[in-house]
């Protein structure tokens, strides 16, 4: 059976869609389905991504070829084989406001019909699933739910010497806080600020250190205080050092369609505070301190809560246990047996 694989998302920096895009395959290295001929349709560089589904994926659905799967949100406008979609959120229907207006209604429109033209649906959590139900109208049998996964060679609990190394390579000293991600406004940086200023006044040189890419605007961030530290976007090798070393690690997004940069905390024995939202409630509750979404008041209380080393050591322990289960092998498995069924 031969599956062609939009890989445009792989020309970019390692988001969100391109880390699971990237585990996906993963998975498939490391435990192939001899019955699988996975072709990977990668252009050379960038690409626009409306540009690209709409046109170059419309013919490759035109090829030879049993399945075609699109891992950024919607598929061509009229596929001509079987087409899995990997929805992974519809924050951009839910949320409007957190996105560029003229981009959020266009592709709005594309996730809608895309998922009732799409043969199926993944996705990661029950919660989204549902949402994409009701919201873009698509039988709910249709829609598959595939938890994604870290990859443990990468993200794993790093030795005392390597942690020291790394953080003072990047001019960290112990207390700090991070937060994991690319910058935008669903994060729940305002809140997080909020926290760590209210924080201070127990924990006097507590540090904010802000890992990732800006990549919408965030008011707060225009004029951030003096103890908040912007790394940018770190190697994957040095992220587990990072984690690990803090005193807590923070999730605070409002909604989310998965959170791989929680699960990848969690793996790497970061001591994860996150927000109570359904995702965070459905797939992490072993391995976090849950606060309520929103209340910057509760998520300064449960920082505080894990500062105690006993109580912290026991939430990384059960972290990383709880990371265990996140494998891309069974992620590469769920879909091999969607696109199986998909092509009949």
């Amino acid at each position: 059976m031969r599956i062609t694989v939009d890989g445009a998302c792989l020309a970019a920096p390692l988001g969100g869609v391109a880390r699971y895009l990237d585990g996906l395959l993963t998975g498939f290295r490391e435990a192939p389905d001899p019955e699988i001929d996975l072709v990977l349709l990668r252009p050379e560089s960038r690409v626009r991504t409306v540009a690209w589904t709409l046109w170059t994926l419309q013919r490759a659905s035109a090829a030879a070829t049993d399945v075609l799967h699109c891992p950024f949100y919607y598929p061509p406008l009229a596929p001509r084989c079987p087409a899995v979609t990997a929805i992974h959120d519809i924050l951009v229907i839910e949320r409007p406001e957190w996105f560029p207006s003229a981009w959020g209604r266009l592709t709005g429109r594309l996730i809608r019909r895309g998922a009732r033209r799409s043969d199926a649906v993944v996705t990661a959590s029950s919660h989204v699933a549902d949402r994409i139900a009701e919201r873009c109208r698509v039988s709910r049998e249709r829609i598959h739910v595939i938890p994604y996964a870290v990859d443990h060679r990468l993200f794993a609990p790093p030795a005392a010497e390597e942690q020291r190394a790394v953080t003072r390579q990047l001019g960290l000293r112990a207390p700090y806080l991070v937060q994991l991600g690319a910058h935008e406004p669903r994060r729940g940086l305002d809140l997080v600020l909020q926290a760590t200023a209210a924080l201070r006044r127990e924990i006097p040189d507590l540090e904010m250190v802000l890992v990732g890419e800006q990549r919408h605007d965030v008011p707060e961030l225009d004029a951030p205080p003096p103890w908040v530290r912007h790394t940018g976007r770190l190697p994957d090798h040095q992220l587990p050092a990072v984690l690990s070393g803090a005193l807590a690690v923070t999730a605070a997004s409002r909604d989310e369609g998965f959170d791989l940069p929680l699960l990848e905390a969690m793996a790497s024995g970061g001591a994860v505070v996150a927000s109570d939202i359904p995702v965070h409630v459905e797939h992490f509750t072993p391995g976090v301190r849950l606060f309520s979404s929103g209340d910057a008041d509760d998520l300064a209380a449960a920082v505080l809560a894990v500062a105690d080393p006993s109580t912290a050591a026991a939430l990384r322990r059960a972290g990383v246990a709880h990371a265990q289960g996140f494998r891309w092998t069974d992620v590469a498995r769920q879909h091999a047996r969607v696109w199986r069924e998909v092509a009949g």
